[in-house]
């Protein structure tokens, strides 16, 4: 094996691994998740034009309403196994938890970013477990979920620094 293959196998070890599909069985939503997300969405959007933050920064901070209605979704749906929604669940608190290691309440919507990064990491490892077809459901974002989650993964360094990616790493992989 040359070089440049086990760079790209390196690369490839934080990509999302799939499920094979299973028969979808269709799930009803309530209307509190709309609703959450459409304001969720509308204070980053305001974030976003109030402080000028750059394009490239604003779309992965627009990814977090869908990342949350996405896990508040897959713990409620009877499909998803205890350990999957236990991890979405985890990813859901971190969300709303006024500590994390990026606090929005002193950096505004950037702090959203630590959060976008675990979500896709829970998503990444909850995807070992359920059906992607199920999980995709799911997914209110314009972008294919699968190429969302590899660009966060590839970006994730940039976005929130190596330090805080490895403690999101281990809270999302912690060996049992």
């Amino acid at each position: 094996m040359n070089e440049e293959d086990r760079n790209q196998d390196k690369q490839n070890e934080n990509l999302p691994a799939v499920r094979k599909p299973v028969e979808l069985i269709p799930v009803e939503l309530p209307e509190p998740h709309q609703r959450f997300y459409d304001k969720l969405r509308a204070k980053i959007e305001s974030f976003i034009k109030d402080k000028g933050v750059n394009e490239t920064v604003a779309n992965y901070i627009l990814l977090a309403p869908d990342l949350f209605v996405l896990l508040a979704r897959l713990i409620m749906d009877k499909r998803v196994g205890g350990t999957s929604k236990a991890i979405a669940g985890a990813a859901v608190a971190y969300f709303i938890a006024p500590i994390d290691f990026i606090p929005e309440a002193l950096v505004g919507g950037l702090g959203l970013l630590d959060d976008v990064v675990l979500a896709v990491y829970a998503l990444r490892r909850i995807l070992v477990d359920v059906d992607e077809a199920i999980v995709r459901e799911h997914w209110n974002g314009e972008d294919d979920l699968l190429a969302v989650i590899t660009k966060v993964i590839k970006a994730a360094d940039d976005l929130v620094g190596k330090k805080i990616v490895k403690k999101l790493e281990e809270i999302v992989f912690r060996k049992k």
